[in-house]
């Protein structure tokens, strides 16, 4: 049974450690603070901790780490953890670059350690539904992809790494990255970014929103993230019909459904789905990967397509006034 260490206590780690995975273990939590360590053991029921990240990384009975860490730490650390022949569990963005990605693949197959970005979005079955239903051609050919993720925040996040251009904040990173990395997963082809509009307070600023437009071979794609707004939901056109699924990738169950609609003269056709723990699905996933010797589909080649598009959006933004 894999043995997971989680390393930081960050809010999105306890989302992890909420539900233990059926054929896994959450052996361990590090923190540099020993005390934040403690607590959150205490809450999600783990058994040991660390005060160091590094001792972590050195516990001989750890075979996997999760890395919840803010976004500029997750290539250090998941260098970090190769080396120490642990097999990383990383949330998104894996990293800020492609450099970065491919520097991160090949240590991680130097160190004969599996690599898996954490989109814990794949792992929900509504999602996995729509991609069936796109294959089976139930919207005939795929033309269109319609993207938000928006997230009114106020001042929540200002002082926060999320708020920080040179600590991988922005709106892009933290939410775009999800619907850059669905239209690559459904329409399983080559995109790049048309267009890309960006709101920043001033150049220096991060990305408080954006709508970019992306194409591919016969489709294209609007993906809107922001800080400043508030709307999660995708919208699949296709040349005879279209889906929606109202949550957006957010995780939350209510409301987990899609509309499937074919005649416009006809009620669309729902599906509703139970709400599942798509972290404790995805640390499933990794495990059996680990045990089985099976290299993930979330890995690193994929982490590095999808920041081939991060970084055509920021070559090519133009300012919006707002």
């Amino acid at each position: 049974m894999i043995r997971y260490g989680i390393l930081g206590t960050a809010r999105i780690a306890g989302s992890f450690a909420r539900e233990k995975p059926v054929h896994a273990e959450l052996s361990a939590v590090a923190s540099r603070d020993l005390e934040k360590a403690r607590r959150f053991a205490e809450e999600y029921h783990i058994p040991r901790i660390h005060g160091s990240y590094e001792a972590l990384m050195e516990d001989p009975e750890i075979d996997a780490i999760y890395i919840p860490l803010p976004h500029h730490l997750h290539h250090e650390y998941t260098l970090k953890c190769a080396r120490a022949g642990k097999h990383v569990l990383c949330e998104k963005p894996a990293a800020l670059t492609v450099k970065e990605a491919e520097l991160m693949a090949e240590i991680c197959d130097q160190n004969k350690v599996f690599f898996m970005e954490a989109f814990m979005y794949r792992f929900l079955p509504v999602h996995q539904r729509v991609k069936q239903l796109v294959d089976q051609g139930a919207i005939g050919r795929l033309r269109h992809i319609d993207f938000h993720f928006c997230i009114q925040v106020g001042e929540m996040l200002q002082g926060t790494f999320r708020w920080d251009r040179k600590l991988g904040g922005g709106a892009i990173y933290d939410l775009g990255i999800y619907g850059i990395d669905l239209c690559r997963w459904m329409a399983g082809s080559r995109w790049e970014t048309a267009s890309a509009l960006v709101y920043r307070e001033n150049p220096k600023s991060i990305d408080a929103f954006s709508q970019v437009m992306l194409k591919t071979s016969g489709g294209t794609g609007s993906v809107t993230s922001s800080f400043i707004t508030q709307a999660y939901y995708y919208i699949l056109s296709g040349e005879g019909g279209s889906i929606h699924v109202p949550g957006g990738t957010t995780g939350k169950p209510i409301p987990n459904l899609l509309a499937l609609k074919n005649k416009p003269d006809q009620p669309p056709v729902e599906e509703k789905f139970e709400p599942v723990n798509a972290y404790q699905k995805e640390a499933e996933y990794f495990a059996e990967c680990i045990e089985k010797k099976r290299k993930p589909f979330l890995d690193l080649d994929n982490c590095a397509a999808n920041l081939r598009i991060v970084e055509e959006i920021f070559k090519k933004e133009v300012r919006l006034e707002l």
